[in-house]
Parts: structure tokens; C-alpha cells; sequence
């Protein structure tokens, strides 16, 4: 019986391997902090992605080894957003996703990362979103 049950387990996360994150709806929102005041500007590099993808999300990976302070130049421009490292979470405001009317993003990182925007069309369509942006920060 216990062969069974390390078979199973080991047939279980075989699976979620194979599986993976691909074209799958992230669950986890990002903490949003609502301010007024966005602070200064000392130690945020801006990065953008200038393509059109009407109505798209905002998906970040954090892969830099810290926490990564995050704010939004477009579609709005209040408040701010932490990331863990290794989170992988929604951009949301007031427990919706946020989207971009043209698709394009521009954020703004504290510490400076090396961004890697990838865009998926089927991500987080259940979040009302018309697929998302993906921001890989290294």
C-alpha cells in the first residue's frame, strides 16, 4: 500500500511538472498600496512595452533575488505594487484586474530589473482580461 501511495504522489507532481504554468489564469492579485503620493523618483527606471493588445493584463514574475517596488505610468499612475522574489501575480486594483485600453504598459521598477515582456493571448481571460502581458523581472 505504501508503494501506492509514493506511486501516486510521484504520478501527481510528474504531472504538474509536465503541466506547468502555461496559458493558465494566475489566481494570485498583487498588493496594491493606494497613495496620493507616489514618493520620489530616486532609484525607479522606467520600461515599457509599446504594442498594441487592447484590453490586456499585467502578469509580473519577480526572478531578481528581492522585493521589487512596482508603479504604473499608464493605464493610471497612483499607488504602488510589491513583489516578492519569485511571486508571479495579477496586476489588480480593488480586487479587479487592471487593463490597458491600448495594450501598451509602462511601469516603473525600484530596484532597476532586466525586463522580458512576453505577451499570451489566452492568460487570465477569466479575469475579464483580452490575454496579458507577462513581465519577467531579472
Amino acid at each position: 500500500m505504501k508503494t501506492l501511495g509514493l506511486l501516486t504522489a510521484a504520478v501527481a507532481v510528474t504531472t504538474v511538472m509536465v503541466a506547468g504554468p502555461a496559458n493558465a489564469d494566475i489566481t494570485d492579485a498583487v498588493g496594491f498600496v493606494d497613495t496620493t503620493d507616489n514618493g520620489g523618483e530616486e532609484g525607479f527606471s522606467d520600461y515599457a512595452i509599446d504594442v498594441n493588445h487592447p484590453g490586456s493584463c499585467l502578469v509580473v514574475q519577480n526572478h531578481t533575488g528581492g522585493r521589487v517596488r512596482m508603479r504604473l505610468d499608464y493605464p493610471t499612475s497612483r499607488g504602488s505594487w510589491s513583489f516578492g522574489h519569485d511571486d508571479v501575480k495579477i496586476v489588480t486594483r480593488e480586487g479587479n484586474a487592471v487593463k490597458s485600453p491600448s495594450g501598451r504598459w509602462h511601469v516603473r521598477v525600484n530596484p532597476p530589473i532586466n525586463p522580458v515582456w512576453t505577451y499570451d493571448a489566452k492568460r487570465n481571460t477569466s479575469w475579464g482580461c483580452n490575454g496579458s502581458w507577462v513581465l519577467s523581472m531579472n
